[in-house]
């Protein structure tokens, strides 16, 4: 899609899910026809389009209650994402209805979905119609994965949304499940989610920890040729919420070489949740300081 497209999106000549046909450049012309915009105002807001990755990723423990839809609704306008990526959804149908009221308009011409089991499980990932389109979507029982395609530059890149088991077998198993997605994905990966897993002993505030589960973990990410990207913001993910807490980071981003080269300026935050027990991650470009593409593994202690 032209950038010409996002400006009559933005400017609402056209509508956010609207194709951009013959009338709609016409309008477009008519309402630049007195002070057309420069080309190279058009470049410069191509290069700001292409910074407009917003993801958001966050385990809201169901939208199956409309508080919770509520909150995801408003902490998708308040970071302004433009991917939404949710876990344990509890929903076994998601339609148009609930996307638009829980994400916006904008996204109901983009998603996929993995149904929840009862009111287990559940995943969404949905990307605004005016600057994504989503493609190529691949299911696992514990995984969601589509090819995301920017409007503005044609760019591909792969997304997969996680939800991992709680038991000790079906983490296992659920680890063998990661590393069978390698022949799918595209060179650029990112990968985010409840994982209900660590990747080093510091990552719980006990020693309440397995080995054994961390050591399988992190071999499959290795394996995926995968890097954990540095979170700023709280230090754990998820709270018991007890009066002496237990704190864990089960909530990640892991992105590919490709990926990471892709997007220098990707910049990864934890949202406090005084309302829910995982805290959702916040993951933009744009940001004052980029980063510098990771050379090698991180090493964990």
């Amino acid at each position: 899609m032209a950038i010409q497209e996002i400006i009559a999106k933005v400017c609402g000549i056209l509508a956010p899910v609207a194709s951009f046909d013959d009338a709609s450049l016409a309008a477009y012309q008519q309402l630049f026809q007195k002070a057309p915009l420069a080309a190279a105002a058009i470049q410069a807001l191509e290069a700001l389009v292409k910074q407009v990755k917003k993801i958001l990723g966050w385990n809201p423990r169901g939208l199956n209650d409309k508080v919770r839809r509520d909150a995801v609704r408003d902490l998708v306008k308040d970071t302004r994402a433009t991917i939404v990526c949710l876990q344990e959804t509890k929903l076994a149908v998601v339609d148009d209805a609930i996307i638009g009221y829980t994400l916006g308009p904008c996204f109901t011409a983009g998603y996929a979905t993995l149904p929840s089991i009862g009111t287990r499980g559940g995943m969404i990932i949905s990307c605004s119609d005016a600057h994504f389109t989503l493609s190529d979507i691949h299911a696992t029982p514990s995984t969601l994965s589509a090819t995301i395609t920017s409007r503005s530059d044609d760019s591909k890149w792969y997304i997969t949304c996680v939800y991992g088991p709680q038991g000790f077998q079906e983490k296992l198993a659920f680890i063998d499940e990661l590393r069978g997605l390698r022949p799918f994905v595209l060179d650029s990966w990112l990968i985010l989610g409840d994982l209900n897993l660590i990747t080093k002993a510091s990552d719980k505030n006990n020693l309440n920890i397995n080995r054994c589960l961390i050591g399988k973990f992190r071999a499959a990410r290795d394996f995926l040729e995968l890097k954990d990207m540095r979170m700023d913001g709280c230090r754990c993910t998820w709270s018991n919420s007890q009066a002496d807490p237990v704190l864990t980071k089960i909530d990640h981003v892991f992105f590919s070489a490709g990926w990471d080269v892709a997007f220098l300026d990707a910049y990864l935050q934890a949202i406090t949740s005084a309302c829910l027990d995982h805290a959702p991650l916040f993951l933009q470009g744009s940001v004052a300081s980029a980063r510098k593409p990771s050379s090698k593994f991180e090493e964990f202690g």
